[in-house]
């Protein structure tokens, strides 16, 4: 339900479902249509490049890196699953993984290579079938070469916030200090949960969402924008929840 509620298409459909009724009743009163008109202009608006890149742009702004991060570089990154597009076969059929978990595997594979000794922490416990998304990134991450000993997998974790919690509980523990690799436009949002969970964080971002914006055509609705609009209403919902749930103490 509340995914749907943060959909702008789901705006429209609703501002067309009550307009009919706001128009019959416009004698007795004006705001409901007025507040349709404006509902269904704020949904088509969400729905072009323009509207959708005006929602990602301030969550994937670069994020802050902490002095600390260049003076003494983390040797562990902990690679969030971004979910995957079909059904897999086998615990090692990653040709599933979607577009973000394979970009998000492929930066934290550019960071393992860069110095010897480093680990990559693959995270995301929800399952397809019976093999989760941290298993089949953690076979992508094999095939580009990263050996078993360089990783660990955490599959017992659903989303973020419990990505962070489970993480913090891992034997032997994790390094206050780590490299945190996922989505630019998720960012914010995963730093608000590992820092609730004591980590500090270096943020390695990737899979920037921006659409072109070029004149007319970026004031014309398109399904990709769409789809931003949507991940990024996402992320500023769960970014307030997250928030709220540090600043009250919440924890697993």
């Amino acid at each position: 339900m509340v995914t749907w509620l943060l959909s702008p298409l789901a705006w429209l459909l609703l501002a067309g479902v009550l307009m009919p009724w706001a128009w019959l009743h416009r004698g007795h009163r004006r705001w409901p249509i007025v507040a349709c008109g404006l509902l269904a202009l704020t949904a088509v608006a969400a729905m072009t490049p323009i509207g959708a890149n005006m929602l990602a742009r301030p969550l994937e702004r670069s994020v802050a890196v902490p002095p600390a991060c260049g003076d003494v570089p983390p040797s562990t990154a902990v690679v969030l699953g971004g979910g995957v597009d079909g059904r897999p076969r086998s615990r090692s059929d990653f040709s599933v993984l979607n577009l973000a978990s394979r970009r998000r595997v492929d930066r934290a594979v550019s960071w393992w290579r860069e110095r010897e000794g480093r680990v990559l922490v693959i995270e995301g416990g929800a399952l397809y079938g019976d093999f989760s998304v941290a298993e089949l990134m953690a076979a992508y991450a094999g095939m580009q070469g990263i050996p078993p000993a360089a990783m660990r997998v955490d599959n017992q974790s659903d989303d973020t916030w419990e990505n962070a919690h489970h993480a913090a509980r891992l034997s032997p523990p994790l390094p206050r200090r780590i490299v945190l690799v996922t989505s630019l436009i998720h960012m914010p949002r995963a730093k608000r949960a590992f820092h609730s969970a004591g980590f500090e964080v270096c943020p390695l971002g990737t899979d920037r969402r921006r659409l072109p914006s070029r004149l007319p055509w970026a004031l014309v609705p398109r399904t990709s924008a769409l789809a931003n609009a949507e991940v990024s209403l996402h992320e500023w919902m769960g970014l307030a929840y997250y928030r709220w749930r540090s600043r009250h103490g919440a924890s697993l």
